[in-house]
């Protein structure tokens, strides 16, 4: 998984679908995408529980995530 930080607004979309998809419901504290905002700069950290389902990909509206080759 790639995280272009460029395109991220921090909008949170990746963790929502993430944790709806894998836990049942909406909460970025059960996601395995951490967004985490330094200013108006966000990174992102996949955790080891991530099987890269891509949900986030398709969820991402700024295309801020891509699968990497």
């Amino acid at each position: 998984m790639l995280f272009i930080a460029e395109r991220c607004t921090g909008c949170r979309n990746c963790q929502l679908i993430c944790s709806l998809s894998h836990e049942g419901e909406c909460s970025p504290s059960l996601s395995r995408i951490i967004i985490k905002a330094e200013g108006l700069h966000f990174t992102a950290t996949f955790t080891p529980e991530c099987d890269e389902c891509l949900r986030c990909i398709t969820y991402c509206p700024y295309g801020a995530i891509e699968e990497e080759d």
